[in-house]
């Protein structure tokens, strides 16, 4: 399929989306520690939590984003850049594994202590967690998000090409069937299946939904709509009320309706639970709202910039997290809680920074070498033109 006629896309960011995004890597940065910030960033708008939310963000960023470049370059050319953009992840995941690994060796070696919540494999068997790790099959906890991610983006061309073909419902209901089957085997456990391998907290047949629908969204946006959704007050009413069941359910206002059993099965969190899921469409569906009658309330500029550069962002926050974890007498008090939880949240920041920089500074040597190279060009043609007159 090359790239066809298609009408001219907005512009290619959209700073509410960046900056929900980040704001999903501020709030899974908290939900990673044991911090008194939890009682607001962990579920505490309902039963969704800042993971849904990022991969779902993600997906409607590389719809937008991946579109406009099938658009312009074509099909084969998409698949080249969804292959190189993956190796960018997997760079990123070996720098997090790697760099986590070495510092809790590091850490164990000087304090003579290993700690309960580093990677098992790292303290028993960290041979074969240097050869497991590359390899993908061993993915422990918060080292588990950027090979999920690797997965997505490579599946970029084939869901952007059903999408191009009008093929949008059949695709969703497909990604939907996907999700509805492994329902039926909830107890996923990646770390148990064949141990010591681990293949990570998220299980790929269900979150693909997340990120598909996502993508979905976003490749309708390249038609140019600014609204993030449909604003009707016939459905408002109703998802609001539905918003407010699952917040009471969340926080035990009011009894489950299903037996323990089956209740914590459809709030099933690594196999994507049917509770969780409508809780976030509806949470979802009313940002969206806000996000378009009051789009300024979405966009917050130092947010954008850590959505941007998610993928150092998500790199730094593991290792920090994993560093941080191995040292209980951190958090020792509600005072050391709250210096490590805006540490390590300004940490993040300074890392989207630097990252920022880097890439202004790379953009503009780009730039200053093309303009280089014009005058050059030109007048090895006008050379090339006076021999052959």
């Amino acid at each position: 399929m090359q790239a066809a006629a298609s009408p001219i896309a907005p512009p290619a960011r959209d700073i509410r989306f960046d900056s929900l995004r980040g704001l999903m890597l501020v709030s899974m940065a908290a939900n990673h520690l044991p911090t008194d910030l939890r009682a607001v960033t962990d579920q505490g708008v309902g039963i969704v939590s800042s993971a849904e939310g990022f991969v779902f963000i993600s997906g409607v960023l590389a719809g937008f984003v991946y579109t406009r470049r099938l658009w312009r370059d074509g099909a084969s050319r998409l698949r080249a850049t969804t292959r190189h953009r993956a190796g960018v992840i997997y760079g990123w995941h070996l720098a997090a594994y790697f760099g986590a690994f070495v510092l809790l060796a590091l850490n164990a070696w000087l304090t003579g202590v290993h700690s309960d919540t580093s990677p098992p494999l790292f303290t028993d068997k960290p041979l074969l967690a240097a050869v497991f790790g590359p390899l993908l099959l061993y993915q422990p906890g918060l080292l588990d998000i950027l090979p999920m991610y690797c997965v997505f983006v490579l599946l970029l061309p084939l869901v952007l090409g059903m999408l191009e073909k009008g093929w949008r419902w059949p695709l969703l209901a497909l990604s939907f069937a996907l999700w509805a089957v492994v329902q039926f085997l909830p107890n996923y456990d990646g770390s148990t299946i064949l141990p010591p391998l681990n293949f990570g907290f998220f299980n790929l047949l269900t979150w693909q939904f997340l990120f598909i629908g996502g993508v979905a969204i976003g490749h309708a946006k390249t038609k140019g709509s600014t609204a993030l959704a449909p604003v009707r007050p016939g459905l408002l009413l109703p998802v609001i009320g539905g918003a407010v069941f699952f917040f009471c359910l969340q926080h035990r206002i009011i009894p489950s309706l299903w037996s323990e059993r089956y209740f914590g099965i459809m709030l099933n969190k690594p196999s994507l639970g049917a509770l969780r899921l409508m809780s976030f469409a509806l949470v979802a569906y009313l940002v969206a709202v806000v996000g378009t009658r009051f789009p300024r309330l979405l966009s917050w500029r130092p947010l954008a910039m850590l959505g941007r550069h998610s993928l150092p962002v998500v790199a730094a926050q593991c290792v920090l997290v994993l560093i941080l974890l191995a040292h209980d007498n951190f958090f020792a008090t509600a005072t050391d809680r709250w210096i490590v939880t805006v540490a390590t949240i300004a940490t993040l920041f300074a890392v989207a920074a630097i990252a920022e920089k880097l890439q202004r500074k790379t953009a503009s040597s780009v730039e200053s070498y093309r303009a280089r190279q014009v005058p050059a060009f030109a007048a090895a043609k006008v050379n090339e033109q006076a021999r052959a007159a």
